[in-house]
C-alpha cells in the first residue's frame, strides 16, 4: 500500500519537470524564429513571394539612429526605431504600413521600407495621433499610391486611415495653428466598431478601441498572417500610458486589453510548435498571449488595490504613499521621465474617482 506512494511522487515531479523544460523550449523555439527571420540588408531570397531590392544599406536616421527590421510572418515585416513600431504587411496588392513612425525618421523608414520590397505604399493606418506614430503621414504616403482616389487632392499619395477622432486631434488648433500640417492628416476616417478590407490575399481589420491610452486608439488584426498591431494599448516597457487629457481611461485600458485577448490564440495545445499570435506593440518587443494575460492581471490588480483604498477614503497623496504597485514596480515603474509610476496611479485614482462621462 506504501510502496506506490513513494513511486508516484518522482513520477509527479518528472511530469513538472517536462512540462516546464516544454514550455521553455517553446519560448526559445519562437524567439529563435524571430532572430532567424531578421534579414541582413540586401538579402535576395524571395521564397516569401516578397520581391526585395538587392544591395540596400541598413537604414540610417540624419542624427545616425539605425532602424531595425524583422520579419515576423512570410509577408509581414516590423520596423523598430522609427519612432514607434511601425508594421509592414506586403502584397501583390502593395504595402500596408501601421503607423508611420516620428517625422525626423521619415526617410530612414521609406529606406527601410524599400529594403524590404520595392512595392509601392498603398496605406497608412495610424493606431493614435501621437506624434511618434503619425509624424511620417505625409512624406511616407507622398512616397505611395492611394488604395482609393482621392477626390481633394490631385497629387500621388498613399490612403492614411485612422479614427475620426485621430484627425480631429490634429487639425484642433492650438492657438492659431493646427497641433499637425494638413499634409499628416488622414485623408480616410471611419468611427465603426470595425474597418474591414481584404488586401495583400489577407482579412485586415482595424478595431476601434477609443478610451485606452486616448481617444483615437486602434488596433489592426491581420487575419491571415494571424498578427495583432496594438499601438500603445500594449507596452511592456512599463505600466500603460493612459493620458486623460486625450480621452484615455483604466476602464477602457482594461476592456481593450480583455478585447485583445479575445483574438489572441496561445500555442495550445502544441506548446513547441511556434504558432500563435503575434502581438506588435506601439513600442517595445514583439509578444504573446501569455505576456498578454500577465500584463492584463497586473494592471486589474493594482486597479482593484486603488479601487479598495478609495473606499477607505484614502487622498491621491494617500495611495501614492501606499505604494499600490508594490510587487510590479521594479518591472514596470519609473520615476523619472515622460512617464512615470506615480502619473500612472493618478490616471487610475482619476479615472475611479471621476469615470469618463460622468459629471
Amino acid at each position: 500500500m506504501y510502496a506506490p506512494t513513494i513511486m508516484a511522487a518522482p513520477s509527479t515531479r518528472v511530469r513538472t519537470l517536462l512540462i516546464a523544460l516544454a514550455l521553455v523550449l517553446a519560448g526559445g523555439q519562437w524567439t529563435h524564429g524571430l532572430l532567424a527571420g531578421q534579414r541582413a540588408p540586401g538579402n535576395t531570397d524571395k521564397s516569401s513571394g516578397v520581391d526585395r531590392p538587392t544591395g540596400a544599406d541598413k537604414p540610417t536616421a540624419a542624427n545616425g539612429t539605425a532602424l531595425e527590421t524583422i520579419q515576423i510572418r512570410p509577408n509581414v515585416y516590423v520596423i523598430f526605431g522609427a519612432g514607434g513600431n511601425v508594421t509592414v504587411h506586403v502584397g501583390e496588392d502593395g504595402v500596408i504600413l501601421v503607423d508611420s513612425g516620428a517625422a525626423a525618421m521619415a526617410d530612414a523608414l521609406l529606406n527601410a521600407v524599400r529594403t524590404i520590397t520595392t512595392q509601392p505604399i498603398r496605406m497608412i493606418i495610424n493606431t493614435s495621433a501621437d506624434a511618434d506614430h503619425v509624424g511620417g503621414n505625409d512624406k511616407v504616403g507622398a512616397a505611395g499610391v492611394a488604395i482609393n482616389p482621392d477626390s481633394f487632392s490631385d497629387e500621388e499619395h498613399a490612403t492614411v486611415l485612422a479614427h475620426e477622432n485621430v484627425l480631429v486631434r490634429m487639425s484642433t488648433p492650438k492657438g492659431n495653428d493646427a497641433l499637425f500640417p494638413v499634409a499628416m492628416w488622414p485623408n480616410e476616417t471611419f468611427t465603426s466598431k470595425f474597418r474591414s478590407m481584404y488586401l495583400n490575399d489577407d482579412a485586415i481589420q482595424v478595431m476601434r478601441e477609443i478610451g485606452a491610452h486616448s481617444d483615437g486608439d486602434s488596433m489592426v488584426f491581420f487575419r491571415r498572417a494571424d498578427v495583432i498591431a496594438t499601438g500603445d494599448i500594449l507596452d511592456l516597457r512599463h505600466f500603460p500610458v493612459i493620458d486623460p487629457a486625450k480621452g484615455g481611461s483604466i476602464q477602457g485600458e482594461l476592456a481593450s486589453l480583455n478585447r485583445l485577448l479575445d483574438v489572441t490564440l496561445p500555442a495550445m495545445p502544441l506548446v513547441l510548435k511556434p504558432g500563435r499570435t503575434l502581438l506588435v506593440p506601439g513600442h517595445g518587443r514583439i509578444s504573446d498571449y501569455g505576456e498578454l494575460v500577465e500584463y492584463r492581471d497586473m494592471i486589474t490588480v493594482i486597479r482593484d488595490i486603488i479601487q479598495d483604498m478609495i473606499g477607505s477614503g484614502m487622498t491621491l497623496e494617500q495611495v501614492e504613499a501606499a505604494n499600490p504597485t508594490q510587487g510590479y514596480r521594479r518591472r514596470y515603474g519609473v520615476d523619472s521621465g515622460p512617464w512615470t509610476t506615480n502619473m500612472f496611479v493618478e490616471a487610475i485614482y482619476s479615472g475611479l474617482k471621476k469615470p469618463a462621462g460622468k459629471s
